[in-house]
């Protein structure tokens, strides 16, 4: 692996966790790694999970045994292909790596002495945070803007041009300007999250569920959600809102299943939908998807977008509780 690539890719990451985010994408498109997760050492050498696979890894069910157990040692762990990895500064553990190997490959050796260089940054963690929390919701409310109301007072603009010249044409434009004051008002109460402040997450999905139905599609939910704070569950509220927008706008689906379930120390998440689907390969990420990625990498999680032409599409993501 080419590690001053590693180091110039690492060299540019915002905070803590997109410092491990970097690495384990890298890693995992050099070959090296098949998955891997993340965690960092708190006090009373407790470990919060910091990067975390999707739903279907293997590498899932070992990880947090495997990290516990390197961090009791203090050395490096290996069971069945799997890797724990501590990074040592010191006497002190900072972090725990735990990594599936692609079969015949190496750890690089540089790996945790440019981790420690990167995690030492001045102002690392807390640049970090604001910078992601700053520029996430300004694209967020600049996506609903654009496409929302900008595309309504288009169209009531257009319109009022043709009453210049035809009146009878008023009532339409007026109506139109409605629709994007509605619209204004139904994104200033999507900002609050009132039904997230006074119901939680669950009950929050079950109503937004039941409106969204009104679209013609059929829904299957199943939803085992545990109480979480209030940054996860806005967070993970618009994740699945984005994945089932675009399963309206795009996906021509007939069906779409919503499930959201709880394993170990750590909440899964899928999105699937029956509709046409789509080539990732040829199709450029849209603003929406780059916006899951961002709110799923925050809270030190992964997410993947599985879609075939013909055969719909499934968004999957692990985060860690």
């Amino acid at each position: 692996m080419d590690c001053t690539r590693l180091a110039e890719v690492l060299s540019e990451a915002r905070g803590r966790q997109e410092v491990f985010r970097r690495a384990l994408t890298a890693l995992e498109e050099a070959g090296v790694i098949r998955c891997g997760e993340a965690y960092w050492v708190g006090e009373s050498l407790s470990l919060l999970q910091m990067q975390a696979c999707r739903a279907n890894c293997s590498l899932a069910p070992w990880s947090r045994a495997l990290a516990e157990e390197a961090l009791r040692q203090g050395t490096r762990v290996e069971r069945d292909g799997f890797v724990a990895l501590p990074l040592r500064q010191g006497s002190r553990t900072l972090a725990v790596l735990v990594l599936k190997l692609e079969l015949g490959q190496k750890i690089p050796e540089a790996l945790p002495a440019l981790l420690l260089l990167a995690l030492r940054r001045p102002g690392l963690e807390l640049s970090g945070r604001l910078l992601w929390a700053q520029e996430e919701e300004r694209r967020r409310v600049g996506r609903e803007l654009h496409d929302g109301v900008g595309s309504l007072l288009t169209a009531a603009l257009l319109t009022l041009k043709v009453a210049e010249r035809r009146p009878e044409q008023l009532a339409e434009a007026r109506r139109r300007v409605a629709e994007a004051l509605e619209e204004v008002r139904r994104l200033s109460r999507e900002l609050r999250m009132p039904l997230l402040d006074d119901l939680g997450l669950k009950e929050a999905l079950k109503r937004y569920l039941e409106e969204y139905r009104k679209g013609g599609v059929e829904v299957e939910a199943h939803l085992e959600i545990p109480p979480l704070p209030k940054e996860k569950e806005v967070a993970l509220f618009r994740v699945v809102q984005e994945a089932l927008t675009n399963t309206l706008r795009h996906a021509q689906a007939q069906r779409v299943q919503v499930r959201l379930w709880r394993e170990g120390d750590r909440l899964f998440g899928v999105v699937a939908d029956d509709g046409v689907g789509f080539d990732p390969e040829k199709t450029p990420a849209s603003v929406g998807m780059l916006g899951m990625q961002e709110r799923i990498q925050g809270l030190g999680g992964s997410l993947l977008v599985h879609s075939v032409p013909g055969q719909g599409t499934r968004v999957e993501f692990g985060v860690p509780l």
